[in-house]
């Protein structure tokens, strides 16, 4: 996997995969940690055992392993291979073992951008290793620039604020903001000037005409449904787990009925939901709009 080296935001390429020039199709971009690994990172003790983790102590999240196949693989009979990169707060050095739990699950990653400590804590900007919008929306911006043409679909979760990043890069790409805005935003987030300069200079070197994105779904850790529904505004999609999840990309027919399938099997033999859980999870989510009744219908005689 070739590495990419840039100035600016401390940031760590990795691509395995560059898209022809042109190309408008889907594009998966996951984070990492709390979406795929249930990543533990949230106190100072758990970000030093990061490094040290092998593969097999890696933990999926229940269910997402499945979605990330499934969306590999495409809605066809065929295998799509769709592009799929992913975006971590964890350092470098840590993309083999990650690479070798992927290798485990079956997901086929074509890039990678992690955050680089060592070159934070060389910068003497230790607070950088827990700040996540100027991080993510540097590195989806440095992602677009090599896919300018591409129609995106983020997942992230409600814990690194992937909310407000993801909507606001939607909204970025949309035109939705004009300069003061975005600067005005960004300082609400509370992003250092240099980094509001390097959104800046990113989103000015995109070409006229971009694609856009056509997804942000938000898995719910914390539980704050409303919270990140306010957060992430109407372009964010809410979804308690990843069976919600891979019903809302069935409705938009980016998956096919085995992989929704096989979460629903996955959350039912880890334990983590039964039966009954798993249908009011499909309720709730025709009631939200995330399925169609008709399919849902499909989905409940499938199943018995």
């Amino acid at each position: 996997m070739r590495a990419v080296r840039r100035r600016g935001y401390p940031l760590a390429e990795f691509r395995q995969r560059v898209l022809p020039a042109g190309y408008d199709g889907p594009v998966f971009v996951s984070d990492i940690d709390k979406t795929y690994l249930a990543t533990r990172f949230s106190s100072m003790k758990g970000l030093a055992r990061i490094p040290i983790e092998l593969a097999v102590d890696k933990q999926a999240v229940a269910g997402m392993t499945e979605i990330l196949r499934g969306v590999r693989r495409g809605p066809g009979p065929g295998f799509a291979a769709a592009p799929l990169y992913f975006i971590s707060s964890s350092p470098p050095q840590l993309r083999r073992v990650i690479e070798r739990k992927m290798l485990l699950d079956g997901v086929q990653p074509d890039g990678f951008v992690f955050k680089d400590w060592l070159r934070t804590l060389g910068e003497g900007k230790p607070k950088r290793l827990k700040e996540h919008v100027a991080f993510k929306l540097t590195a989806l911006l440095r992602g677009r620039l090599s896919r300018p043409d591409a129609t995106e679909y983020l997942f992230g979760d409600d814990v690194e604020r992937d909310p407000e990043t993801y909507s606001l890069y939607g909204r970025l790409l949309a035109g939705e903001l004009e300069e003061d805005a975005l600067e005005a935003e960004l300082r609400e987030y509370s992003v250092a000037p240099a980094d509001r300069q390097e959104v800046q200079t990113l989103l000015a070197s995109l070409p006229a005409r971009h694609g856009r994105v056509a997804g942000a779904f938000i898995l719910l850790v914390r539980g704050r449904g409303q919270e990140a529904l306010a957060r992430g505004g109407p372009a964010v999609t809410v979804v308690r787990d990843a069976y919600q999840l891979g019903l809302a990309l069935l409705d938009r027919g980016l998956v096919d009925e085995r992989c929704v399938a096989a979460v629903r099997a996955c959350l039912r033999d880890q334990g983590r939901r039964s039966e009954q859980e798993l249908g009011h999870r499909l309720a709730e989510a025709v009631e939200r709009g995330l399925v169609s009744g008709s399919t849902a219908d499909r989905l409940r005689r499938s199943a018995t």
